[in-house]
């Protein structure tokens, strides 16, 4: 069933062009009309904290509109004054997804096989309490049916606070300076190393406070937070604040250079041992410079990372991203085409690599989600389509190795695959994966997507000791996404 919806997305797409008009524009044209549902009410999609690029793997690309709407709006739940001065808005979403997953139910290719349903409902309450003055709280409640095997940590978090919080706008000149306190989600940059996945049913906070500071030059972000902890055990228990975690840096980005930004930035991540004694701090300085050049794309990240290991030794380690990429705005369906190479170092030690603190993986390094950046190279190529305006049509290809052939595989939340030992593995290939991706974005509030993965084991499967399958793995998916 998997393979016949694939192919049929692809017979679509393949047919679109050969008739004298795009058959898959007419068919799209008219149904977003009948989903407008306060359709003016969803046209700002600037209200997500964090940076987002209009260049290279965009961390925040399938962030939606969270609750930030145009003045014009003749929403009743928009622009609602309780004083002189004040304005609120009410807002919400609902997504629904489907999963089918064989051979990699659990972290990495485990042998077994699930499928279930995720909801995820959101409401929130904004609101310009002056004109220095702003807040925003808001509910989430995230649930899985239908399953075999137990959730995943990231899939369930009932009825939760999610954010919580209140800006104060400090300076208001040729720049301004606010600052947020309370529980709250961001990206900085791309979200390599910080982010609050969008991919993720129970989506990842913090509670501290962030200085922004904004001007026609800079964007800088000071910040200090504690992540909140996800309560596995108890998913209808509210989160508390992880006592034993620290996230902390300086985040600038340089908006002057001509069709290119450069980003600097220090974070710190601070991980006590439950005991509350010493365990593992990262220090992380790096940069990314990205923009374009007429059609050509392009971008390079990289940071040195040091610190202090869990083990207690002294911990030495590094990433880089480098990309380039072109447009072609004159083809048939102006595709983009990327090459990439991800890096993350390991270590003789297991655990001692790479720590890329709390990002959006899914991004990045697969949308099957099975390892994490550390001890990995990563060759991948991309291509997009737009065969409709409202239409995405996505391929990519990934290549994966071992940085570190002492080292190991790690899962999406930086462990040992199946607990191995650094000094296993039999090899250094892990594997190949194969992803396509039609996004329908019917209106500015309503997203339907279909999406088929395929692994393909590498000789590091076949040849490391007390892994569990050597066996490919099939991931497929469909959701369906509202906000107003």
């Amino acid at each position: 069933m998997r393979l016949f919806l694939s192919a049929l997305c692809l017979l679509l797409l393949s047919q679109a062009n050969s008739f004298g008009q795009n058959p898959v524009q007419s068919v799209l044209e008219d149904f977003p009309s009948r989903l407008n549902w306060w359709d003016s009410a969803a046209d700002c999609n600037a209200c997500r904290s964090g940076g987002c690029s209009e260049n290279g793997q965009d961390g925040c690309a399938e962030a939606r509109s969270e609750g930030c709407f145009p003045a014009e709006s003749t929403c009743p739940l928009k622009g609602i004054s309780l004083w002189e001065g004040s304005s609120f808005d009410i807002g919400g979403s609902y997504r629904v997804r489907y999963h089918n997953e064989h051979n990699m139910r659990g972290a990495g290719l485990t042998g077994l096989d699930d499928e279930y349903v995720l909801h995820q409902v959101r409401l929130w309450l904004t609101g310009k309490l002056n004109d220095r003055l702003g807040m925003r709280v808001e509910m989430i409640d995230a649930s899985s049916v239908g399953e075999t095997f137990a959730p995943r940590s990231n899939e369930v978090d009932r009825f939760d606070l999610y954010q919580a919080y209140v800006d104060a706008l400090l300076v208001d000149g040729e720049g301004t300076l606010t600052a947020r306190l309370g529980r709250q989600e961001f990206a900085l940059g791309v979200a390599r190393l910080i982010q609050a996945p969008n991919w993720a049913n129970r989506r990842r906070n913090r509670d501290g406070v962030r200085l922004m500071w904004r001007d026609p030059d800079w964007d800088i972000d000071a910040f200090w937070t504690r992540p909140v902890l996800r309560n596995s055990s108890n998913f209808t228990k509210f989160d508390n604040t992880n006592q034993n975690q620290q996230q902390y840096g300086i985040y600038t980005t340089y908006k002057s250079l001509e069709e290119q930004k450069l980003e600097l930035y220090w974070l710190a991540f601070d991980i006590d041992n439950a005991s509350g004694t010493d365990g593992a701090k990262y220090d992380t300085i790096g940069s990314r410079w990205y923009g374009k050049r007429d059609s050509w794309l392009y971008e390079v990240e990289g940071g040195y990372q040091f610190g202090r290991n869990p083990d207690g030794t002294v911990h030495n380690a590094g990433f880089v991203v480098s990309g380039i990429g072109k447009k072609f705005e004159d083809v048939c369906w102006k595709p983009e085409a990327w090459l990439y190479y991800d890096f993350g170092s390991g270590s003789s030690t297991a655990g001692n690599g790479f720590h890329y603190y709390t990002p959006a993986v899914h991004s990045y390094l697969g949308w099957m989600d099975l390892f994490s950046r550390q001890n990995i190279q990563d060759f991948n190529a991309r291509i997009k389509f737009k065969p409709a305006e409202a239409l995405t049509f996505t391929i990519w290809a990934h290549y994966f190795l071992l940085a570190n052939d002492r080292d190991i595989v790690y899962t999406r939340a930086n462990r040992p695959f199946a607990g191995a030992a650094a000094g296993t593995a039999g090899d250094r290939e892990i594997g190949q994966e194969l992803d396509f991706q039609l996004t329908w974005q019917c209106n500015k509030q309503t997203q339907i997507r279909i999406a088929y993965s395929h692994f393909f084991a590498g000789r590091y499967y076949d040849t490391t000791p007390g892994v569990p399958t050597n066996s490919d793995a099939d991931f497929f998916y469909t959701h369906f996404q509202y906000t107003f």
